[in-house]
């Protein structure tokens, strides 16, 4: 160097950024260092854990305690807190809620009802105990989302040994390009659609006849009947690991009852038996589940999905990924409630006994009989009536279903419970 040379000041908070970054990739060992990075400081600008259970094992234990989760609801909201004010203003919550919106995936005109329903007393104002019940729902969204990604890297590690039975990329690619020109008999670099199907076929990687139509549908986009198999050879491997992958995905949900549960939903919404169903159809038909899922949860699921250009999901590859979600969403919220009295499974079981009898042969309610009722009960503190209150509120102009109430407010009561503990 030079003493022309620019001299670079190290930010004093460098080295110890480094230093952990270091440590996490030698105790994790990713198998690719770039997207690795990417995730952990993801989380980190995020202001969640970057050794969030879920990056690095494809377990079914939540191992992440509530002191863990405390720390980081609490950084969350100072990040916000901006002014130090001890709340979020509707501004600092909206700029928490836009960071996320495109992680989670919810539409943006629904940022102001977020706030509505964390704002539980009504002030304009997101307190820190208002605020915890929201970031929870952020964590397990965020937690579940790692622990997907995990296991789908997991499954496609597994489909692609199945692949390449110990080739390399490189050669199982020269091999499907010198089973297509054993087809092409002119030598045009051309196939018909049957030359392509036979070729598929003598592959022996136990592809259905309606995954073969979908991989000819990408590669014949002007539908003429003719496919150059050399524009779709150097793609093929990537296409068919994924596509075996979602056959082991969907091999593991075929004797799983919530998956199956999904599917025979969908199938009832899907009269004219197309596969797919609309964004909103799903977003409603896994609310009408009563699967115990929040609003944000739901929008944070189908984030998972992938989506065509006529905003329509194909709900078969959609559901493995659903049902692992919903598993790691729960899975958290379980190891929450173990440690919490007010929240565990009795609790719970006397909560809906004594609403039944409150509510017993009512279908709806008005809203204030709703509320009355609830008080009545005697099973909410004079907080979580005021919250639950708020909630019905937001949720509903005036009659209020029982069965799909009972589910929010029980759901509100314990998000309310877990901060005292």
């Amino acid at each position: 160097s030079t003493k022309f040379a620019k001299q670079y000041q190290v930010p004093p908070e460098f080295p110890d950024i480094l230093k952990d970054f270091t440590r996490e990739v030698l105790r994790n060992q990713p198998e690719n260092i770039n997207e690795f990075a990417a995730k952990y400081f993801e989380c980190l600008a995020s202001g969640l854990p970057t050794d969030m259970p879920g990056q690095g094992a494809d377990t079914d234990e939540m191992d992440m305690s509530w002191e863990t989760i405390e720390g980081i609801i609490q950084d969350l909201f100072r990040k916000y807190d901006q002014d130090r004010s001890q709340y979020l203003d509707p501004q600092e919550f909206k700029n928490l809620m836009n960071d996320l919106q495109q992680r989670l995936d919810f539409p943006p005109d629904e940022i102001n009802r977020f706030l509505a329903e964390a704002d539980m007393n009504a002030d304009g104002m997101i307190e820190y105990e208002e605020f915890i019940p929201l970031a929870i729902q952020i964590i397990q969204g965020m937690y579940a989302k790692n622990r997907l990604e995990q296991h789908v890297a997991n499954v496609e590690a597994q489909a692609e040994d199945i692949l390449v039975h110990g080739m390399s990329k490189e050669e199982l690619t020269t091999r499907i390009a010198s089973l297509f020109e054993r087809w092409d008999e002119d030598r045009s670099g051309v196939v018909n659609r049957k030359e392509f199907q036979d070729a598929l076929t003598d592959m022996e990687l136990g592809l259905t006849r309606k995954e073969i139509n979908a991989i000819m549908f990408q590669v014949d986009q002007d539908q003429d009947g003719n496919i150059s198999y050399k524009e779709f050879v150097p793609f093929a491997f990537d296409l068919l690991r994924k596509m075996t992958a979602m056959q082991l995905l969907e091999i593991e949900l075929k004797n799983d009852e919530l998956g199956q549960y999904l599917l025979d939903l969908f199938k009832a919404k899907d009269t004219e038996m197309t596969g797919v169903l609309g964004v909103g159809d799903i977003r409603d038909l896994l609310h009408q589940a009563m699967l115990g899922l929040t609003r944000m949860q739901i929008y944070t699921i189908i984030s998972e999905a992938e989506v065509n250009a006529e905003n329509e999901i194909s709900y078969a590859s959609f559901i493995p990924r659903a049902v692992g979600m919903i598993r790691s969403i729960n899975s958290f919220k379980q190891s929450i409630e173990r440690n919490v009295k007010d929240i565990s499974v009795e609790a719970e079981d006397n909560f809906f006994m004594v609403l039944d009898e409150a509510f017993a042969g009512l279908t709806t309610v008005p809203l204030a009989e709703c509320v009355s009722r609830l008080e009545s009960a005697n099973l909410l503190s004079a907080k979580e009536l005021a919250s639950c209150t708020q909630m019905l509120r937001t949720s509903y102009e005036e009659s209020v279903p029982v069965e799909e109430a009972k589910s929010q407010v029980w759901s509100l009561v314990k998000s309310l419970r877990r901060t005292s503990f």
